[in-house]
């Protein structure tokens, strides 16, 4: 596990409904979720445009955001082959980029 800062523009903030347990039928809670676009540096020297999706604790934080560039810390790992996961570490706030 890894943590970096990230910065780009907060393009969307949304609700992601809560899983269905199919064994009790339990709904898991609502999640909010921030997508960020920014610059994705290649190794030959152009830029890719990538978009990340993390969970966030404080949706109207970032609600406020839309469409304004930021600088947010992130956490990294890689539970299997080929998968990448980003999450913001608790208490962690935007900062204007």
């Amino acid at each position: 596990m890894s943590m970096f800062t990230v910065s780009g523009k907060v393009i969307n903030v949304f609700d992601q409904k809560g899983k269905v347990d199919e064994e009790t039928g339990e709904i898991s809670p609502t999640t909010p979720r921030l997508q960020l676009l920014g610059d994705m540096p290649m190794p030959d020297g152009q830029v890719r445009m990538d978009m990340i999706t993390v969970k966030v604790e404080n949706k109207r934080a970032y609600e406020d955001l839309l469409g304004q560039d930021i600088r947010l810390p992130i956490g990294v790992f890689s539970p299997s082959k080929g998968q990448i996961v980003y999450y913001v570490p608790k208490g962690s706030t935007p900062v204007a980029a």
